[in-house]
């Protein structure tokens, strides 16, 4: 079993509180991501589970034991980092075995030259070597063990920190942006092999990243961290379409959700020259803001939906798929609506004037001036996320 429990995690560097009683849940074979701006806490967080930094307070538990009192090698978490940490006069062979050679050799037995008549020795690296290879061959690098890390590509270097870790067999992989040092088209390979990796070894990953795109696509959940808490936990379809938190509808999606500001009615929420019937669990005359994904609007018009005034300003052409900026004139606001090449086209000669924007009332989110969602759609969800 390699669950994880963080109960109640504070940290403290000088005078800056960077933890704030953290709390988390990781199931056993599970892939959580820790996403987040810089600065938020969670590289801190995997550095506690590690044991690589003391908390201040809380405890962790892997696997049902707890290991706050435990030092890092006694733990079984292996940490793969952004830099890859790979020791650069030794060959990718001698990278991968060194765990192994750590934990099975003793002092003596490790020398270079009095190891060698110790008759354990040749026995031990026979078999850490069988070992290496058959890691090689999961991560397709079984051609490059005799090379040195500067003689790699990135995508290899991190493959052979990946298989550094791997071959300890860990109880939970930690790694902390691995991807960011790569170029973008290198990222998306290594997100699809990571993400075979991790179906193939059925071990708990849990994985930091300031890229969305990274804990959207890799992820079976996500926790979005900010200023050292956890500020939603959830699926990324949860995240996405039902964020608790405004801060979570700002930092997920791209591009990113049109934030207007409204007024509760009797009868919804006012929004520019728009009445959205959306019930809210907040008085009338409040100042509320309007979270609509792009896809939320719509250039042609739906019988019964509101609609925005809107004159488009600028347009983002990526082939399949349009982005359309749009300033609503009545409040100086933008929106972005994201629509195909051919509904681009088929609206294209309404551009020079003032357009009409029809808006999913049913997809608006509400959050209140202090950035938490009131409307009844994320109640329903809250009620029966308790239920279950």
């Amino acid at each position: 079993m390699s669950n994880l429990e963080l109960t109640a995690i504070s940290k403290t560097f000088g005078t800056t509180r960077v933890l704030n009683d953290v709390s988390l849940s990781v199931r056993d074979g599970e892939f959580l991501t820790l996403v987040g701006a810089s600065g938020c806490g969670k590289s801190t967080v995997l550095r506690v589970i590690a044991g690589l930094e003391p908390q201040d307070a809380g405890s962790v538990h892997i696997g049902g034991r707890a290991v706050d009192q435990l030092r890092p090698k006694q733990r079984n978490v292996a940490m793969v980092f952004q830099s890859y940490a790979l020791y650069p006069h030794m060959s990718v062979a001698e990278n991968m075995s060194m765990p192994l050679v750590m934990q099975r050799l003793n002092l003596a037995e490790r020398l270079p030259l009095l190891g060698r008549l110790m008759p354990n020795r040749s026995r031990v690296m026979t078999e850490i070597a069988a070992e290496v290879d058959a890691v090689a061959r999961q991560l397709q690098i079984e051609g490059l063990l005799s090379r040195k890390p500067a003689q790699l590509s990135g995508g290899q270097r991190q493959r052979v920190a990946l298989g550094r870790s791997m071959v300890r067999h860990p109880d939970v992989f930690l790694m902390d942006e691995p991807l960011s040092n790569l170029d973008a088209k290198l990222r998306v390979h290594m997100r699809t092999e990571l993400t075979e990796l991790h179906r193939r070894l059925g071990v708990t990953f849990i994985y930091v990243t300031h890229d969305q795109v990274e804990a959207m696509t890799m992820s079976d959940r996500v926790a979005l961290m900010d200023e050292g808490r956890i500020v939603q936990l959830g699926t990324p379809s949860e995240l996405y379409h039902n964020p608790t938190d405004l801060r979570v509808a700002r930092f997920i999606g791209s591009p990113q959700v049109n934030i207007l500001s409204g007024t509760t009615t009797g009868d919804g929420v006012a929004v520019s020259d728009a009445m959205l019937q959306i019930p809210v669990s907040v008085p009338s005359g409040q100042e509320v803001s309007v979270g609509l994904r792009p896809e939320a609007l719509s250039l042609d018009a739906v019988a019964g939906r509101p609609h925005l005034s809107a004159k488009l300003s600028h347009v983002e052409n990526l082939g399949a798929e349009v982005f359309l900026h749009f300033v609503l004139p009545d409040t100086g606001s933008g929106v972005v609506l994201r629509a195909t090449l051919d509904t681009y086209e088929k609206h294209k000669s309404r551009f020079d004037r003032l357009v009409h924007l029809s808006v999913d009332a049913s997809r608006a989110l509400v959050f209140d001036a202090a950035g938490h969602r009131v409307d009844g759609r994320v109640q329903a969800a809250l009620r029966l996320a308790v239920s279950a």
